[in-house]
């Protein structure tokens, strides 16, 4: 280990204003102009119109159907769903069902949802066919919320409705999409992305995730997890992995898509600033980045188990071990960037304030980042730190929200979703430019009392096998 000293788009104009539960535009957030809809409230049902093309994979059709149909059990009045295809009549899906499709597309109702699920020409010839992408344009725009799952993706995205949001298909057709749709934002590693109107899931058995977080949108928890109940499924949007987006404005962090900052600076074991960049571009070899951001050594051991002042830190040293050992001779560099408390040093053996509010020069400071870095070369030697590479960020900069005079990247790496005070442990994973391809690994709580395990190393996993393919 080391130490570090050193295409085209279809944008046809809405024509149509949808049913009195509040259409909005889809270039418009509906979080921003409505309150979600809540039992009893409406009237009217929501019109669910899924899109059946010939060739529709049963998986991506049947199971937010099936979610969407359900609502009728758990709110009054539930979601109304139909069908419609190029023309009314049979449709055989890829699995050889035949399913009497009710509308062709010019004739079909109003719709308030549309869901696209994938079909086997999706990538391809539907792609050409310029009524059908015409169709999807002016219903999708119209409509208040748009559903892909896989690749369906590939339809909205042609029809311009994608454009400006982050979104997600087959994990196996990201290089594809990415190639056709190239200004796009597409996000790896998650179940599904919801950018305000828009939601993109990945499809499979994973397509009730994005069909069940979109009724808790319109109807609430309680209709959401009834529903679920119902179809035998645990439904809790915090242990499934996906990114939402709901207001009008971006969270301030990093999000998939963005290209980390080349001025993030930490610091190596003598103190002086290194920049985050030059270790990956010290490394040229390097197929994919883990940045795992920890709690480090206590000066003085207190807790129950571990030396790291975060006990959650020290459990997931093991997940970290595991991964380094599989993905270390494949080319992924495993960075850690060690935290002191810096909330509470007294309690774990430091001086109190010693490493916030301390100018860099002052003795206290100086003397307790010596104490810091000491204590975690100890427990290194006692229990091996997974990591090529040891950093460290004496005033938590990284996790910590930037006043107007901090450098912009101040605490972007802080997940706009993680409530808790420190924010470690937290795990990034990053393509050798730098490139951010899915979401952190945050918000595992191993040690407190009804602890929360919202990843595990198969998580991690996925996403560093897609980001090394060749």
């Amino acid at each position: 280990m080391l130490f570090l000293m050193k295409p085209r788009r279809l944008n046809t104009p809405a024509a149509w204003l949808g049913l009195t539960i509040c259409s909005v535009a889809l270039g418009q957030d509906p979080e921003a102009t409505t309150q979600p809809a809540r039992k009893g409230v409406a009237d009217t049902p929501v019109t669910a119109g899924f899109l059946v093309l010939e060739g529709v994979y049963n998986s991506e059709l049947m199971a937010p159907w099936d979610i969407f149909h359900h609502t009728i059990f758990h709110t009054n009045p539930g979601m109304r769903v139909l069908t419609v295809g190029r023309e009314a009549g049979e449709v055989r899906t890829f699995e050889g069902l035949i399913l009497n499709v009710q509308f062709a597309l010019e004739d079909a109702p109003e719709i308030d949802v549309l869901i696209v699920p994938s079909a086997v020409n999706n990538m391809d010839t539907d792609l050409d066919d310029e009524r059908l992408i015409r169709w999807i344009s002016e219903r999708g725009r119209s409509a208040r919320y748009v559903l892909s799952l896989c690749d369906g993706a590939f339809l909205l995205a042609e029809a311009g409705l994608l454009d400006g949001r982050r979104c997600t298909t087959f994990p196996g057709d990201i290089a594809a999409f990415r190639r056709r749709f190239d200004g796009l934002t597409v996000v790896e590693g998650v179940s599904f992305v919801a950018d305000g109107p828009a939601i993109t899931g990945v499809g499979g058995a994973r397509s009730y995730d994005p069909a069940l977080y979109l009724v808790e949108r319109l109807y609430g928890e309680n209709a959401a997890r009834g529903v679920a109940r119902g179809m035998v499924l645990d439904w809790d949007d915090e242990k499934i992995r996906h990114l939402a987006l709901r207001g009008a404005d971006r969270p301030a962090c990093y999000l998939p898509g963005d290209r980390v900052d080349s001025g993030v600076t930490v610091e190596d074991a003598d103190g002086r600033p290194v920049r985050l960049a030059d270790v990956i571009a010290s490394r040229p070899d390097a197929k994919a980045i883990v940045l795992a951001i920890l709690g480090g050594a206590e000066a003085q051991p207190v807790a129950a188990r571990g030396g790291l002042w975060c006990e959650d830190s020290f459990s997931e040293i093991a997940n970290l071990r595991h991964l380094r050992l599989r993905y270390g001779p494949q080319g992924v560099l495993f960075v850690g960037v060690l935290c002191p408390p810096v909330h509470h040093e007294r309690r774990y053996g430091y001086d109190e304030g010693a490493f916030r509010s301390r100018p860099g020069q002052e003795p206290v400071y100086q003397r307790n980042r010596r104490r810091f870095v000491e204590a975690c070369r100890q427990l290194d030697a006692r229990v091996g730190l997974p990591f090529d590479v040891v950093l460290f960020d004496p005033r938590l900069a990284l996790l910590t929200p930037a006043d107007s005079a901090a450098p912009s990247w101040q605490g972007r790496f802080k997940w706009f979703e993680d409530d808790q005070t420190y924010g470690t442990p937290t795990t990034w994973v990053l393509t050798p430019a730098l490139n951010i391809p899915g979401p952190p690994f945050c918000r595992n709580v191993y040690e407190s009392e009804g602890r929360k395990l919202r990843y595990r190393p198969d998580d991690l996993s996925g996403l560093l096998d897609r980001v090394i393919a060749p």
